[in-house]
């Protein structure tokens, strides 16, 4: 029985070999698929500045409206479940 290696096979009907532009293509799209979401959490996770004054400012908001309307027991328990949350 002769040798046969996988490159004498005769190639899938209406396919061609990927050149090499093609697979350097493909390894640079997968990588970015499996690297940007991690970035994108990573980046997520730190709070800036501006974050911090934005929330400072809503905080300072809220304490305003519960002064003119006083929050009742439903509002204040979904309160401690965001706090709790964040």
């Amino acid at each position: 029985m002769p040798f046969i290696s996988h490159r004498s096979a005769p190639p899938i009907a209406g396919r061609r070999a990927p050149c090499k532009k093609e697979i350097v293509m493909l390894t640079l799209l997968r990588t970015a698929v499996l690297v940007l979401p991690l970035v994108a959490v990573a980046a997520c996770h730190n709070e800036g500045p501006a974050e911090r004054a934005g929330e400072s400012i809503d905080n300072a908001g809220q304490s305003v409206k519960d002064a003119i309307d006083p929050p009742g027991p439903a509002e204040k328990a979904g309160r401690a479940v965001d706090r709790a949350v964040d």
